[in-house]
């Protein structure tokens, strides 16, 4: 799936960082913002290097209810 077709609101399932490659690595929650630009990004404040072309997915994790910032290639897809 494209990067662009992923909105706020959506529920995904996504790799989490530092995951691995294995059946179990990948977890869900759901979009919470769509950043575009350098900044801090979820419950951590991390800056991250987001642009127009590479955006990061700030999603709200179902168990943990921690936000981070995702590339669209940790979103493995909608639920």
């Amino acid at each position: 799936m494209s990067q662009n077709n992923y909105n706020v609101g959506d529920r995904v399932e996504y790799q989490g960082i530092g995951g691995g490659n294995v059946g179990n690595s990948t977890t869900h929650g759901e979009i919470t913002d769509i950043i575009t630009e350098k900044q801090p990004a979820g419950s951590s404040g991390n800056t991250v290097n987001a642009s127009e072309q590479d955006p990061r997915f700030v999603i709200r994790n179902d168990n943990t209810g921690k936000e981070t910032a995702y590339k669209s290639e940790n979103i493995k897809g909608q639920e």
